[in-house]
């Protein structure tokens, strides 16, 4: 395959890293025609998704741990771009490991050996980096949560710094100029809410001229800054948010106890619920959470206390969230007693022979869990519980159910909705190549025929930039290039 040249030492191409299954990156490849030369993704399944989904580019290799491979990376770049730039090159680091504590506290911790030194997971940033420092990209695009601003992790020699920090130290002395902030995709048109830390960064000459490096290094911003894209949906702005009205009010309907699946749709499915799960949500309004259902469905008496359990007028269940568990407790006195003390009560009696029964109480957690979404805003974040309904914000707004897979891939901008079309309309599929030698070569014998996994689905819809997010993105930086 034939790389357009940007300039005589750059090439239109990029590489991703942390690919997941490959979603955002369709953004990059089918909607901005810039070719995917290289990605990294450990899982199998998820690299296997890249691998189906990129088939017909020729030119791109997936590799998979990135500790490991970062040399392989490197070569095979250079090689096929006999030893140019890249364009772009894209990470989307995980965050688990990380900690928003200062790190001064941190070191403290690491002393006191309350703190290992090390977490693997929380330096999964660095190598990423050093593929950054090897190919010199005209541009780079870093996402992940926001707070990733406050962010310590252990660096290179094993000492926590803050995230932006090290990558001011690392990269500015390469002539990069950076900017970072935080963007909520519904305010560029995505359907749902998803606040991320957009970190963005280039070395173009004419661009560090016009851009520079801000006073003492800072790299983050409040603000919009000049590398990021211009926000057009919201209050104020050219559009309204998308809605969850806009984009899934006509789905045929589904029922978490009588139809988990739609005919003729095998993507528009969902998890069935268990009794007390359907009954607590059946009884919950638009927006709202079971934990403040107060009123008793059997004789309409609204209990007033919100950690009863039962109706105080009919004894029956209220349809909150509630747990069973087994207790001790006294039998002279009722009270109940810790298990690790049975023989004595707070009566001062001692129980030589304490009884077993079941306690009821409000589940513990955020009051944002068994809570329905609202038809007139964008939905809530997409994540890897997506069809969870105890995770944040997941119910349906008026149906018994979570969203289902083909809502989430609506909501998450893989297929078209009522404002915005996209050149990447119905190309994904969740289908697998096999790993060979981790190529392409002979691919049409390496389909993975195994059975649709709705697990997988949600796992790599919850972890992905959406497409339309990351198309707005890479399409500014296209505009900002004078050599475009």
């Amino acid at each position: 395959m034939e790389l357009k040249p940007v300039d005589d030492q750059t090439r239109l191409c990029y590489i991703s890293t942390f690919s997941g299954g490959g979603i955002g990156d369709l953004a990059i490849d089918y909607g901005s025609e810039i070719p995917m030369i290289a990605a990294c993704e450990k899982i199998d399944e998820r690299a296997g998704l890249i691998r189906h989904n990129f088939r017909n580019n020729e030119a791109m290799e997936v590799f998979r741990d990135i500790h490991e491979k970062k040399g392989d990376i490197i070569q095979h770049c250079r090689d096929l771009l006999d030893d140019r730039y890249p364009w772009l090159f894209v990470m989307s680091p995980p965050c688990q490991g990380m900690s928003a504590n200062g790190a001064g506290k941190i070191r403290d911790s690491i002393k006191k050996g309350i703190r290992p030194k090390n977490d693997e997971r929380n330096q999964l940033i660095l190598p990423g980096i050093e593929l950054i420092e090897a190919l010199q990209p005209s541009w780079f695009i870093i996402e992940n949560v926001r707070r990733m601003e406050n962010t310590v992790i252990s660096n290179e020699v094993n000492q926590p710094e803050n995230i932006l920090e090290l990558l001011a130290r690392r990269l500015h002395k390469l002539n990069y100029t950076i900017r970072s902030c935080i963007i909520d995709f519904k305010d560029l048109g995505v359907p749902h809410s998803r606040e991320r830390l957009i970190t963005i960064g280039t070395n173009i000459p004419e661009l560090r001229k016009k851009f520079p490096r801000k006073p003492n290094n800072e790299l983050f911003s409040t603000e919009l800054s000049e590398l990021h894209p211009k926000l057009t949906y919201g209050e104020g702005r050219e559009n309204d948010h998308i809605t969850l009205r806009d984009m899934i009010e006509d789905m045929p309907e589904l029922d978490a106890k009588t139809k988990i699946k739609c005919v003729e749709d095998h993507l528009h499915q969902i998890p069935k619920w268990n009794e007390k799960h359907y009954y607590w949500m059946d009884n919950t309004d638009e927006g709202q959470t079971a934990f403040n259902n107060d009123e008793c469905p059997h004789c309409k008496v609204i209990e007033s206390s919100p950690t009863s359990t039962n109706c105080s007028s009919c004894g029956k269940d209220l349809p909150r969230p509630i747990t069973e568990f087994e207790a001790w407790r006294c039998r002279v006195c009722v009270n109940q007693i810790n298990k690790k003390s049975i023989d004595t009560c707070v009566c001062g009696i001692t129980s030589k022979n304490p009884e077993i029964f079941t306690h009821k109480r409000i589940i513990k957690g955020f009051k944002t869990s068994y809570r329905r979404m609202k038809w007139d805003l964008p939905a809530s974040t997409i994540t890897m519980n997506s069809g969870v309904i105890s995770s944040d914000m997941k119910g349906h707004p008026t149906q018994n159910r979570v969203l289902s897979i083909r809502e989430i891939m609506m909501l998450s901008t893989l297929e078209e909705h009522p404002i915005e079309t996209y050149p990447w309309n119905g190309i994904y599929e969740f289908k697998s190549l096999k790993e060979h030698d981790e190529k392409l070569d002979n691919k049409e014998e390496y389909y993975d025929d195994g059975k649709f996994s709705a697990k997988l689905a949600r796992d790599v819809i919850g972890e992905s930039i959406p497409p339309l997010a990351m198309y707005k993105i890479v399409e500014n930086l296209k505009s900002l290039d004078p050599r475009l």
